[in-house]
């Protein structure tokens, strides 16, 4: 929900308001519950202290000097609970060898927990992984600040509400992110060391005596170990950052146990904040539930599958559920019948904001630059829309152009190169993971990939792309070739558009201020006529649509979203686009046309990333004919694995962020 909108509910709550304390409880509850579960990591530990936070919630809203501060509010109502059971842990005694402090040795099975449990639910491959395993190895303190952190780069919280809920000034609560995201990257690099195959000798000897649970005293050695040793490799320096990695991962749904838990603790309409004898008795009764209302609940929901009763306060305990289980569902994309009488899905907290591209845009020098490529003739299949939930990019992005031709475009004339990976398949998701990581690794936020049309190769390997995309937290988008060797007309072209909304409707499709991006490549004849095409055909249809630029564009009456250029050059369109290239030598000449220098290709990215151009473009990834390809090859691979001009990107963009 929108400030305006929360305040107003907040306020309603205060009045007594029965339904919008539901409101606020079914949009909040997810919230509560991933920050809850990641600071604590034991799943029914969790359930009980989200369970304590909302009735604390609905008996103390009425109190809330600031209505517009409700979240900071809840989410430091959320922390003191947290740390009051830390509290509460620490303070048990050690029974028969049991450790009272170690959360592993509490449950049945020790690696269900929330990490587990996030994997598991969210899928979670490669190195996001790797750092959901990492968070185990954190210390109390810090997994209590990621919990906040991770809400903070999802656009879930602000810094200033993490500040408030850490009880720390703005500037310590800085430094303390900082030191925790390298505690968090040490960590990192001790799961990849204990998972490598074969793992380092070493590190088998440093192990001796340990149990397999994550302590301080083990992270500590292993950090000793993994620092100096040159098998493990340090800190590796491919680890994508934390933040790029955590910023879309999913929140983990709210599960049915503890909202039926919710429900029998008389957390629903007429309990809390309502008026009269009824409310007055629900806020009582539900104080006095406590702890013992989630473990009520999974008893009554194991014997009866049902919800328990027997609270005299719950007068709407199964409608409560039922409309917080269909808002759950409707937050995270889950589908299934409608419930008979549940209210009206309440967006989540979760927000993202896209900023604006530059106002001022001074007339730029284009200089056209044509490529050859081959032409396949189209084959169009429209499809209906497939609405989901979609993440803003925020501008400037930083993209290249991908080409998915592998393994097939490796033979005949193939290339003046060898890829580093050998003549490899983008048909495996393995090497697209690579790919992707390695984008990451070169401070890329997408890839640009090559289209041709309906069923041909290029659009049948989409679906690889944008899956594991979402996995890893990169976008796709695509690169609308016909354009540069044809004029497809208004009717062929919102064709194609609606065909891609099957694609373009997912999380992973790249998108700027809600709308999905296209990029359309052109010939150096192209003209007005292109723009007003494009402009007709997107009518309806709402594509975030990026030209290539051709003389004279600025004067043409029908303006796209955006403009960039594809060359072999360095090329920078004022206020629209900023591209490099390593160079060019395509694999039927005898010499480059434009020979590769990596020094030149270092300033060339310093002025990208310098040039405050929305879209920062490398002119390619992996086009092997042509020999612009900045993939790792044996002509200049590089001790980081990523190849010398990944390990420029990323030096450069890195000291110039977005």
């Amino acid at each position: 929900m929108t400030e305006n909108s929360q305040t107003a509910v907040v306020r309603a709550a205060q009045r007594g308001d029965q339904h919008a304390l539901d409101v606020l409880v079914a949009d909040y509850l997810p919230l509560i519950y991933n920050i809850v579960g990641r600071a604590l990591g034991v799943p029914a530990d969790t359930d009980d202290v989200v369970q304590e936070i909302m009735l604390q919630m609905i008996r103390d809203v009425r109190k809330l000097r600031d209505p517009e501060a409700f979240r900071s509010w809840l989410v430091a109502i959320a922390m003191r609970e947290v740390r009051r059971h830390w509290r509460l842990r620490r303070s048990a005694p050690v029974t028969d060898g049991i450790d009272g402090l170690d959360e592993a040795s509490q449950l049945a099975d020790p690696g269900a927990d929330f990490v587990d449990l996030t994997i598991t639910v969210l899928g979670l491959s490669g190195q996001r992984r790797e750092a959901a395993e990492a968070t185990r190895w954190l210390d109390a303190d810090d997994r209590q600040l990621l919990s906040l952190w991770w809400m903070e780069v999802a656009g879930r919280l602000t810094r200033s509400e993490l500040a408030a809920a850490m009880k720390l000034p703005l500037p310590q609560a800085a430094v303390r992110v900082q030191r925790m995201k390298a505690q968090l990257d040490v960590a990192r690099a001790i799961v990849r060391a204990l998972r490598a195959v074969p793992r380092c000798p070493e590190t088998d000897r440093v192990l001796r005596g340990w149990d397999g649970r994550p302590t301080g005293l083990w992270r500590k050695r292993l950090a000793r170990h993994v620092r100096t040793c040159e098998m493990c490799g340090g800190v590796p320096v491919d680890l994508v950052p934390a933040e790029r990695l955590l910023a879309d991962v999913a929140l983990v749904s709210v599960p049915p146990v503890l909202l039926l838990g919710l429900a029998a603790s008389g957390l629903g309409a007429g309990a809390g904040a309502g008026g009269g004898a009824a409310g007055g008795a629900g806020a009582h009764t539900v104080a006095a539930a406590g702890r013992g209302a989630v473990s009520t609940a999974r008893r009554a929901a194991w014997k009866t599958g049902g919800v328990s009763v027997g609270k005299g306060a719950v007068l709407s305990s199964v409608a409560l559920v039922t409309a917080t289980a269909a808002t759950a569902a409707y937050a995270f994309g889950l589908t299934g019948p409608a419930h008979a009488g549940a209210a009206a899905p309440v967006a989540t907290a979760a927000r993202t904001v896209a900023a604006a591209p530059s106002a001022t845009r001074p007339a730029p020098t284009p200089t056209p630059s044509p490529s050859a490529k081959p032409s396949p003739s189209p084959s169009h299949k429209p499809a209906a829309p497939k609405p989901a939930a979609v993440d803003n990019t925020a501008l400037p992005v930083r993209a290249a152009f991908y080409y998915p031709w592998y393994p097939e475009n490796f033979s005949g004339a193939g290339s003046q190169y060898t890829p580093s990976a050998g003549k490899y398949s983008v048909d495996v998701p393995a090497t697209v993971d690579r790919q992707i990581e390695d984008m990451q690794y070169g401070g890329l936020q997408a890839g640009i990939s090559s289209w041709w049309g309906a069923g041909k190769r290029e659009d049948k390997r989409l679906p690889l792309l944008l899956s594991e995309g979402a996995k890893l937290g990169f976008s796709w988008t695509v690169y609308y070739e016909q354009e540069a060797y044809g004029d497809p007309s208004v009717t062929a072209i919102r064709s194609d558009l609606q065909y891609l909304r099957k694609y373009s409707a997912q999380k992973a499709w790249l998108h700027i201020d809600g709308k999905p991006v296209i990029f359309v490549y052109a010939s150096g004849t192209d003209g007005c006529g292109m723009a007003t095409r494009w402009a007709q055909a997107n009518q309806g249809e709402g594509y975030y649509v990026v030209l290539k630029v051709f003389g004279g564009y600025l004067g043409c009456a029908d303006q796209p979203q955006g403009w960039h250029q594809y060359a072999d050059v360095l090329d920078v369109q004022k206020g629209y686009s900023a591209i490099l290239s390593p160079g060019f030598w395509k694999n039927d000449a005898k010499t480059p046309a434009v020979p590769r220098d990596l020094a030149r290709f270092r300033n060339d990215a310093t002025t990208v990333a310098t040039s405050g151009a929305p879209f920062q473009l490398v002119v390619t990834y992996n086009e092997w004919g042509e020999g612009t390809a900045v993939e790792s090859a044996t002509a200049w691979s590089s001790a980081s694995g990523h190849g010398a001009y990944m390990d420029i990107l990323h030096q450069v963009f890195a000291a110039h962020p977005r």
